[in-house]
């Protein structure tokens, strides 16, 4: 029980780290446990990775984690849940990418076709990001800006098209480019997918949790484990930290 303690106190420590973090980036995967489906959830910064697992795929799982944080920039795809938690959102691109070639499967040749190259592009930009003036940057961000007016007033051939045209206008015109004010924001979700990615084998593997302590025991692990690797320690380091981690001494209740 005293190493169980010990990984939720340096889990709980992550979660600080994280929460308070000026960009965080979000993502989820199913979970099961005991023998009901759950989500996993991921919270990422530049300095920390925290993980947990909630019987709800819903707003309430960020909403909790933040408490009363408000981060500068929140990085996910476009699932409502991970909305709204931060002054401003950038979406990932290559997920868009993913629904824009959907559309074009699905018969669009007027919007989708050229709404997937000018996602490929602003990822080119957000490759070539590191050896690129501040000038350039914001030259083509006005660039990409004007490309993406041109767009949103094209006539979609298709309804997959029209639909996705639509929620750019909607919801997303002004969470395409976010990462062409700031350095510390990718244009993709990548870091939040791959830090998911061991827990969608071991689901597939092991086909879950028998009990939520099981649950909780894992993503402290998890949190404790892609943390370490941010800085360079390999699993056995990070948890042997951990472990070292003196526990929080134990409170007396109050006299009554």
């Amino acid at each position: 029980m005293v190493a169980i303690t010990r990984c939720a106190q340096r889990a709980g420590e992550i979660a600080q780290i994280v929460r308070n973090s000026d960009v965080i980036a979000s993502d989820e995967t199913s979970a099961r446990v005991a023998g009901k489906s759950h989500w996993q959830w991921t919270f990422v910064a530049s300095t920390g990775v925290y993980h947990t697992i909630a019987p709800t795929r819903g707003k309430a799982v960020p909403t909790e984690f933040l408490g009363q944080a408000k981060p500068k920039v929140w990085l996910s795809d476009r699932l409502a849940a991970q909305g709204k938690h931060a002054a401003a959102h950038q979406y990932c691109l290559a997920h868009l990418i993913r629904d824009a070639q959907y559309a074009i499967d699905a018969g669009d040749t007027v919007f989708a076709p050229d709404f997937k190259s000018f996602l490929q592009d602003a990822c080119a930009v957000g490759r070539r990001r590191p050896d690129l003036a501040d000038a350039t940057i914001k030259a083509y961000e006005r660039r990409l800006q004007r490309e993406l007016d041109r767009l949103l007033e094209l006539k979609p051939t298709a309804a997959a098209g029209r639909h996705l045209r639509d929620a750019m206008i909607v919801d997303a015109r002004d969470k395409l480019l976010v990462f062409l004010k700031r350095r510390d924001i990718e244009p993709t979700n990548n870091a939040s997918e791959r830090a998911l990615r061991p827990s969608v084998i071991f689901r597939k593997v092991t086909n879950g949790f028998r009990s939520a302590w099981g649950a909780k025991v894992y993503a402290d692990i998890c949190s404790i484990v892609a943390t370490g690797r941010l800085a360079g320690r390999s699993a056995l380091a990070s948890i042997r930290a951990a472990l070292k981690t003196p526990a929080a001494p134990a409170v007396d209740a109050a006299p009554a």
